[in-house]
């Protein structure tokens, strides 16, 4: 993979973090999980997993996720791709920001951009959700939080002729991030040629 930013979007659970390792395991993408950003804060406010998140938090975690993508932008090689990961939700005031940002690191980069949205059934949910690695890494790990956060918020209304969608209810992750590569490489060289 060459120059392409891999975007995996969907609600807590989904295989985000999981996907993305199998990738940059496969491809040697760069990983930047939205938790690298978030964890910087949580870890300093002793987020929970479970409570609500002071809104002063987030402003913070968007100076550190712009950061990142400046540095993706302005210093990293030419040749590197990323795997981007996060929970972007219609009617959260930071989350088509926080989108539009990644396109428009994309375009400086003159990469192939690959929005990737994931989705998985209400059960597939409910196992994963209250799992003791995802509270070890400041997760989401109330099922029933997250089950009203699915039903209530769909996820960022997105068009992109590179978007993929995925079901990863009985998806392993390693098929579905072959899937992705695939996709991604595909959408590459249409861009090339």
């Amino acid at each position: 993979m060459h120059n392409t930013i891999i975007y995996l979007i969907g609600h807590y659970g989904v295989g985000k973090l999981t996907i993305a390792n199998r990738i940059t395991a496969a491809t040697g993408a760069r990983l930047f999980d939205n938790h690298l950003a978030n964890n910087v804060i949580f870890s300093l406010i002793r987020e929970d997993g479970g409570s609500k998140i002071p809104d002063a938090a987030w402003d913070l975690i968007m100076t550190i996720r712009r950061q990142a993508l400046t540095a993706m932008a302005e210093i990293a090689a030419a040749q590197a791709s990323f795997v981007l990961t996060n929970a972007l939700m219609e009617g959260d005031p930071l989350d088509r920001p926080a989108y539009d940002e990644v396109v428009a690191t994309a375009e400086r980069r003159g990469s192939t951009f690959v929005p990737v949205f994931l989705s998985a059934s209400d059960a597939a949910h409910a196992e994963r959700i209250p799992s003791a690695d995802r509270e070890a890494r400041l997760k989401m790990t109330d099922a029933a939080g997250a089950e009203l956060v699915r039903r209530s918020r769909p996820l960022l209304a997105v068009e992109h002729a590179n978007r993929l969608d995925l079901d990863t209810t009985d998806l392993p992750a390693e098929d579905a991030a072959q899937r992705v590569i695939a996709h991604a490489a595909a959408r590459a060289l249409s861009r090339s040629v």
